[in-house]
């Protein structure tokens, strides 16, 4: 795949507002590529009461979402789950479509997203984990330093540790 990335400015991550989670979806792409099952793909459709349940969702589970800004623009969405304060967390990202994938971004994101638990949120371990096809994210997560741990039919787990980079 040929990437037409126009990195205009530096990836920076700010707090995902319902009117941005809304212009975020308005162009998300599903990737066939990330489905276990891939008799079970379907073309990611607009709605927003599907987004409203989404960000209630996020809500409801005590995430932390955040934007990834490519200047004003969001190339995809950061969330900080499974939350444990000052013991672990569960990193987690999307980029908006096959348009910001293959740019940096996505690792750009991850950098900074590390940084914010460690030093922010006082939160020592992170995790991660992959679906077993997903070999871009895999590379994006040992590129910033997660260790592989295991692995089950499904998915690859990654643990990144504040004291280990």
């Amino acid at each position: 795949m040929i990437s037409s990335c126009s990195a205009k400015d530096a990836i920076t991550l700010i707090p995902m507002t319902p009117d941005m989670y809304h212009r975020y979806f308005m162009e998300y792409e599903n990737d066939p590529d990330l489905y276990l099952d891939k008799s079970k793909f379907v073309s990611y459709e607009y709605s927003e009461e599907k987004v409203e349940k989404y960000i209630q969702r996020q809500k409801d589970l005590n995430r932390i979402p955040l934007a990834i800004m490519n200047g004003e623009e969001i190339v995809g969405e950061i969330i900080i789950k499974d939350i444990e304060t000052h013991k672990c967390a569960t990193l987690s990202i999307s980029l908006k479509n096959r348009k910001y994938k293959d740019c940096g971004f996505g690792t750009q994101a991850e950098k900074i997203a590390i940084k914010y638990v460690f030093n922010k949120l006082d939160i020592p371990t992170l995790y991660a984990d992959t679906i077993q096809s997903n070999s871009r994210s895999q590379h994006v997560l040992e590129k910033v330093g997660f260790q592989f741990v295991r692995e089950d039919e499904k998915f690859k787990y990654y643990r990144l540790d504040k004291n280990g980079i």
